[in-house]
């Protein structure tokens, strides 16, 4: 446990005590999140056709999210809060063409990956902190744990499996295959390179990954452009200590606006399921909407 968590922890338990957070407010919500077989909001979108493992990844998160509400004003986030509300404000987060700058990707970047401090805390690991106190089950301790890990990545798309939705994926890089699930509907071609967040199975009954933001396509450079671009920051297949370095750089970036950024330069259009992007992150000239772009 990190000092920012360890601090969240002690204020916490003193604003609880003085009413200046609501852990009713996060019980509730708790409750809302329980296992799939009690929840009628869950079971509601797997009627209409929504995967239940998404669903529960979703319920975490939201979770998540109010206790980010709740806990965000305290002394120790106060950091977090700040930079939450600067890029909220500067983003606008919906979808294009509104912005390119998705709700998914904006709360897993946010609530997951911005992270302070020498500890890399995030709004996720203070929660887990905490999670003793909101009487979440193990299941959802898990599935915390999991959103908590979780980055996003590149892959290649290999084919496309079963009736819709689904697709088998390559990552680049550690050379990883996934059969995957995509809320949004996106299947891809085989060679389309995507940018997603991929939560992993919940249980041994199912073999499918979730993507849990929607899929960015990335367009004009090759499965080789990338590699030469992981190369520019010390990342080589095979080397050792390279998933470490990749998970680091895909997570982390080079600064907390860093993949952020670059989605917001590089957006070339869009479909109902899927962001179009071109260009690198550590090259502006390649950025469609960067002032430094070259046609």
């Amino acid at each position: 446990m990190g000092k920012m968590s360890m601090g969240l922890r002690r204020i916490f338990e003193s604003a609880v005590q003085h009413r200046a957070i609501s852990l009713d407010a996060i019980m509730k919500a708790k409750r809302q999140a329980e296992n799939l077989p009690g929840n009628p909001s869950i079971k509601k979108l797997v009627a209409s056709g929504s995967d239940p493992q998404h669903a529960v990844y979703v319920n975490t998160l939201n979770l998540i999210s109010l206790f980010c509400e709740q806990a965000a004003t305290l002394l120790p986030l106060h950091k977090i809060n700040d930079f939450m509300a600067k890029w909220q404000e500067i983003y606008q987060p919906a979808f294009p063409p509104m912005s390119p700058i998705t709700g998914s990707f904006f709360n897993c970047w946010t609530l997951l990956d911005a992270a302070f401090g020498p500890d890399k805390e995030t709004v996720g690991t203070c929660f887990l902190a905490i999670a003793d106190r909101l009487g979440l089950d193990a299941m959802q301790i898990q599935v915390a744990k999991n959103l908590n890990q979780s980055r996003m990545g590149l892959y290649e798309v290999i084919q496309r499996k079963g009736q819709g939705k689904f697709s088998e994926l390559r990552e680049l890089i550690t050379d990883k295959r996934f059969t995957t699930y995509f809320p949004s509907g996106y299947q891809g071609n085989p060679g389309d390179i995507l940018w997603v967040r991929l939560v992993p199975p919940l249980s041994d009954s199912v073999d499918y990954y979730v993507a849990m933001t929607t899929p960015y396509r990335l367009l004009l450079q090759t499965t080789a452009d990338w590699l030469q671009y992981f190369e520019r920051h010390g990342i080589r297949p095979g080397a050792t200590g390279v998933e470490a370095k990749l998970h680091a750089h895909m997570k982390y970036g080079k600064n907390p606006s860093y993949w952020s950024e670059f989605i917001f330069y590089g957006y070339s259009n869009y479909a109902a399921d899927v962001i179009l992007l071109t260009g690198f992150p550590d090259q502006p000239q390649t950025q469609p909407a960067h002032r430094e772009y070259r046609h």
